[in-house]
Order: structure tokens, then C-alpha cells, then sequence
């Protein structure tokens, strides 16, 4: 697909195409009239005289020109009328995959068109949009809607432009871009990449005309058995828009920052928004499907039921305007830790990292700085903890660095990801108010992780630089096995082997992606030593069980290591409030979210040497022999008598 050619044309995104470049859009022969923007190979500036702002390492961007720099692909030269290509170590493949996506979207806005990370399709002439995470299943669910017989309008990037006094999709290109175990063995037409299991799928060429938008449809999933559907009232629907944006870091840089706004407006006036509900676990495209083409009669009851002019005047106080670039100190280094070891936390702002590997305790300690910060009589609710703002979702990584963490392979995503933290780190705390909506406290955002401290590669996936320091927690792996087979509900046998295997992920493997970016956990002694060996961020290193046993002097320590006010009276209150009973009956009364569906509850037991009761005599020699030499540091075999 992405071989030379000689200067075919194309149609795209209500555009006409001259392209040196064999590209994935609906093929126009003949005399056509003169191209709308032209792509070509070509040289390319270091940088842009008069940059406005960027992401340094990916893009930067002035009005009327944004450059684009993909590492080892290409660089792009993106102007009204022109796309200059100077190609970077990548194949052909490569240069196109950017191409329909990030430069597209930077063409667009050029252009006046605001743009959407979103599917479209047609349904009886009218276009109804699909918005959600990457990974949550638009592409999927566009699939399963071209099988019924809709055309597809577009697949990731979905432009909206006024028409006819409405506003309306502009019609992308007629493929989909399909994860392996979506598309069968005989459908794969060739790969969009070299080393992704991601596929091109050609659909029925239907219109090039912008179709008026009927409907907007939210997908999103939920640890629940069933899908439900829900009208998202207007006063909510354009912050819905604003989140879904394309290249939001590019709109105050090229200009275009009031045409998107009035498109979001124009939107919400236009189309009735509902949120579409999905099980976790089990992506059921067909009940998915099933359940928007049953929307035709819901949408029209809708669309007659307007939201009063008021309101849309949330909308007005909305300031999501990109920051500049200011260095954040780089923390001091140590040398190891021991365990319940604590270094002095740098005086700086930055992330504090809550990191575990999984049930080893992140939720409970999550849970007590909750009600350490909160300080009221009554408990924290369990689904606003400190740290659940994901900061290892694509759609973040996609905001900050300016690409498409789906359209990355395994390896660039790794060198990407210190620097996308960093970036990251600096958005987040540029002012008190930003460092507060997850949890700050001042300077320092709380964020959790179960990753490792360098991933498979040996390369870090944490950078001193934006992190004020991190709190490891660590769990007898006997125990750990226990209450991993009870989350995954999966035979302790298979969780045994996991703890084991080098591969391991954080989720089991699967041949598509999920909205969190990919997390290699390795064995349980190779996650523990990475963050105990490593000296490039502060840590301080509690045992899960010390701070069964002592949980005042434990949780002390962690508050005064992350830089809080230490109150003996007020942390007390915290860790009552913070109980496992306590816990486990709020997830009775109100459920939580962050359970995984295969399991029936998310807090358990909380308890130490539990494993004695559970695990057979070959699980724990298996677990004692692949883990014995960190096992003996950490004091477990002693404790263990083994």
C-alpha cells in the first residue's frame, strides 16, 4: 500500500489528494480538478523559526505550519496546502501510518476543520459518532455496524464541519484499522506496520459527503455483567467533545483553538449524546451493535427533549490551554534499599509513585492517604482514591507526546514513556488547582503503578525528572499468589507459573490492546529487585506485613517520606477509616471500580500467612525455588520457616 507512486489522486476528509505516496484513501481517476493539498518527499527544517509551542521531542507548531517528528519513521513539513515528508529510517508502511493520523489531524485544523478521536458511521444518510478511550473498542464496534450493512465514515479521526446548517462527519477513507482477533486469518490485507498485529480492512467506498450528525455515542466499560444505556445531559456533553479532541496541544499553536470550540458547541446543540456501557472483561461487539442500531427510536425521543440554553454555560469556563516548558529539578540518587529503607523526599514538586507488584497492598495504602488528606469523622469513598487518575493510559500518552500510542510497536513505547512522564508530570502540577484534582497535595501528585522499574529491555520506565520520590510496597509472594488467583479467578497453578515466567504481564496477553499502556511485570523477584537496585528515584520500601503489624509507625513513615504534614491523631483516624472491614462493606454498599469483573470482590481477606491454609505443598516449593534468594532479603523464608 505505501509504495511510490506517481502523483495518484485521492479523496479524504472532504479533500482532494496529489500524492507521491500510495495512500490508504478512496482512489480518484480521470481529470480531476486541482489537488487540495499536495504530499511529497522532501527536505524538512530542524525546527520552526517561530514555534509557539510543542511537545519537543514529536511536534512544534506555529499558525499556518506544524512540524511532526516521528523517531526512526519520518519528519513531516505540514502546511494548508502541502505535506513535505523527509523520510527517517521508517518503511513506507510507517510513513503512511502517521500520516492518516497525527499529520492528518494537523492538515485538518490547518484547514478549519475540528477534529475528533473518533468513528464514524452512516446510518440512513446520518452520520452517529463513536467516542471512547483508545483501546475501549471504536474500531471494533464500527466493524460489527459495517456488518449490518452502515457505511463507514471514518475509523480513528472524524472531522466535523458545518453543512446545511447542522454539523456534520466529513468521510475519512473506506478502511479500518483491526486489532488480530478481530479480523480473520483470510481478511488480514496486510499490516499497517511491521511488528503490530493491527490490519488494514477495506469497506464499501459510501459517500464523500459530510453526513449532518444524528447522534454521539460514548463507549465506555464497567465491571458489570450487562450493557446499559444513558443520555449524558448536555451540561456534560461538551466537556465529553473537549476530551475526545485530536491534537488538543495544537490548537492554541496553529489558531484554531475557537473553531474547535464553537464545532463542540454547534455539536452539543445538534446531536443527543448517550454513553454506551460495556463489560470489562469481554468485548461482546455483537450485543454492542445490537444495541446502537437499536438507538434509531431512543435517539428521536432524545433529540425532542432539549436542555434549556443555561445549560451549555459550564461549557464557557473551560481553559484547557497547553503549558510551557519549565525543567523540573532532577531528585537526588541512593544506593539500594533495605527493607522499610526511607531517603529524604527531594523539597521539589513531582509525582509520588504508589508502586506494587499487583495485590501487594497499593489500594490499602491508596485508601489511608486518602483519609489522611481528606481528615474528616466519616471514611473516603473507595472510588475516589488518591492515584486513580490513570497515568498509564494511552489516551494521556496520545495528549501529551502527539501520537497514537496504537499506531507505536512495544519498543518505541518504551523509549517514549520517561519522557511522556516527564511531560506529564510538568502539566500536572503547573499550578496548585491542576495538582489537586488527583489527589495533590501541593506540590505532589499521588499516581499508581504496578510496573517495574526497568522494563524487559532494561531500559528505565520512570524518570527522575517530574517524580518526587515513590513508595514501593512489597508482599510475601505466597500471599501474593493467593489474592492474584482470586482477582484474576484463575487456578493458583496458573498464577504460581505467572509469578514465575520472565513475560508476564500485567493482563493476561491478548492479540488486541486495552486503554492501559503495556505493562511487563516479569517475574515477582525481578519487579522487586529493579526497585530496590535502582538509585535514580528516592524510594521508600514497606513490607505489607510490617504494616499489618504496626500500621501507625508504618504509615508514618510513608506520609512523612511523601512530604505531608505529619499528624499522630489524624493518621490514626485514617487507617480506622481505611480498616479491610471497612473497605470491604463500602464495596458491598456502593461496589468499586477498579474490581476486575472476574472477581467477585476486590478486598479479600487483608491478612498475612494466609497462604498456609490455601497453597499445596509443590505451589509453595515452586514459588520458595524460583523466588528463594529475595524471598531469604526480605525476611519471608525465616518468617515462613522454610
Amino acid at each position: 500500500m505505501a509504495q511510490r507512486a506517481s502523483h495518484r489522486h485521492y479523496a479524504a476528509f472532504g479533500l482532494l489528494w496529489r500524492s507521491s505516496l500510495a495512500l490508504p484513501f478512496a482512489h480518484r481517476s480521470g481529470q480531476p480538478k486541482p489537488a487540495d493539498v499536495t504530499v511529497r518527499v522532501g527536505k524538512t527544517p530542524a525546527h520552526l523559526p517561530s514555534a509557539a509551542s510543542g511537545t519537543p521531542d514529536c511536534w512544534e507548531a506555529s499558525p499556518g505550519t506544524a512540524l511532526l517528528a516521528v523517531p526512526d519513521v519520518a519528519r513531516y513539513l505540514v502546511r494548508r496546502r502541502e505535506i513535505v515528508i523527509e523520510p527517517g529510517g521508517g518503511s513506507g508502511d510507517d510513513i503512511v501510518t502517521f500520516l492518516v493520523g497525527p499529520v492528518a489531524i494537523a492538515l485538518l485544523q490547518l484547514r478549519g476543520v475540528a477534529t475528533l478521536h473518533a468513528a464514524s458511521i452512516d446510518i440512513d444518510g446520518e452520520a452517529v459518532v463513536l467516542l471512547g478511550t483508545s483501546g475501549i473498542g471504536k474500531s471494533a464496534l464500527a466493524r460489527a455496524l459495517v456488518a449490518r450493512g452502515h457505511g463507514l465514515l471514518a475509523d480513528n479521526v472524524t472531522g466535523l464541519v458545518p453543512a446545511g446548517g447542522r454539523i456534520a462527519a466529513l468521510p475519512a477513507y473506506p478502511r479500518l484499522r483491526l486489532w488480530e482477533d478481530l479480523v480473520a486469518e483470510t481478511e488480514r490485507q496486510q499490516p499497517t506496520r511491521e511488528g503490530l498485529k493491527k490490519y488494514w480492512r477495506a469497506t464499501p467506498c459510501i459517500t464523500t459527503e459530510p453526513r449532518p450528525v444524528r447522534a454521539v455515542i460514548l463507549l465506555q466499560s464497567h465491571n458489570q455483567a450487562l450493557v446499559d444505556v444513558l443520555r449524558v445531559p448536555a451540561r456534560d456533553a461538551f466537556g465529553v467533545v473537549w476530551a475526545h479532541t485530536a491534537g488538543t496541544r495544537l490548537l492554541n499553536a496553529l489558531g484554531q483553538r475557537g473553531v474547535h470550540y464553537r464545532a463542540a458547541l454547534a455539536l452539543v446543540r445538534d446531536a443527543p449524546f448517550v454513553r454506551v456501557r460495556r463489560p470489562d472483561q469481554v468485548f461482546r461487539t455483537a450485543t454492542l451493535a445490537d444495541e446502537v442500531a437499536a438507538l434509531g427510536a431512543q435517539v428521536e425521543a432524545l433529540a425532542m427533549v432539549r436542555d434549556p440554553p443555561s445549560a451549555l454555560a459550564p461549557a464557557a469556563r473551560c481553559t484547557d490551554s497547553p503549558t510551557t516548558h519549565r525543567p523540573v529539578r532532577q531528585p537526588p540518587r541512593h544506593h539500594g534499599a533495605a527493607p522499610g529503607g526511607v531517603w529524604p523526599a527531594p523539597e521539589g514538586r513531582g509525582i509520588v509513585w504508589i508502586v506494587a507488584y499487583p495485590k501487594s497492598g497499593t489500594t490499602w495504602t491508596r485508601a489511608v492517604l486518602t483519609n489522611y488528606l481528606q481528615d474528616t469523622p466519616d471514611p473516603a469513598s473507595i472510588n475516589g482514591l488518591v492515584g486513580d487518575w490513570r497515568v498509564n493510559v494511552r489516551d494521556n500518552f496520545d495528549h501529551v507526546i502527539g501520537l497514537d500510542s496504537s499506531d507505536l510497536r512495544a519498543d518505541e513505547l518504551v523509549r517514549l514513556l520517561p519522557r511522556f512522564r516527564e511531560l506529564l508530570a510538568e502539566s500536572l502540577l503547573s499550578t496548585p488547582a491542576d495538582a489537586s484534582r488527583g489527589g495533590g497535595a501541593g506540590r505532589r501528585f499521588f499516581a499508581k503503578s504496578h510496573e517495574p522499574f526497568e522494563g524487559p529491555s532494561g531500559g528505565p520506565r520512570f524518570s527522575p525528572v517530574g517524580t518526587a520520590c515513590a513508595i514501593y510496597l512489597v508482599r510475601n509472594p505466597l500471599d501474593v499468589a493467593v489474592s492474584y488467583a482470586h482477582q484474576m479467578q484463575a487456578p493458583i497453578e496458573q498464577t504460581v507459573r505467572r509469578m514465575n515466567d520472565p513475560a508476564a504481564q500485567d493482563l493476561p496477553a491478548v492479540r488486541s490492546i486495552g486503554a492501559p499502556l503495556p505493562n511487563p511485570l516479569g517475574t515477582w523477584s525481578e519487579h522487586v529487585a529493579s526497585w530496590l537496585q535502582q538509585s535514580a528515584v528516592p524510594t521508600c520500601v514497606a513490607r505489607y506485613e510490617d504494616l499489618l503489624m504496626e500500621p501507625i509507625a508504618g504509615f508514618g513513615r510513608i506520609v512523612r517520606f511523601a512530604g505531608l504534614e505529619w499528624q499522630a491523631k489524624r493518621l490514626a483516624r485514617a487507617v480506622e477509616n481505611a480498616s479491610f472491614n471497612r473497605l470491604r462493606a463500602q464495596e458491598a454498599e456502593q461496589g468499586f471500580g477498579e474490581r476486575q469483573q472476574t472477581a467477585p470482590t476486590f478486598f479479600r481477606a487483608g491478612v498475612a500467612g494466609g497462604w498456609r491454609d490455601v497453597l499445596t505443598h509443590d505451589q509453595v516449593q515452586a514459588l520458595v525455588a524460583a523466588h528463594r534468594p529475595m524471598m531469604a532479603r526480605l525476611g519471608y523464608l525465616r518468617e515462613a520457616g522454610l
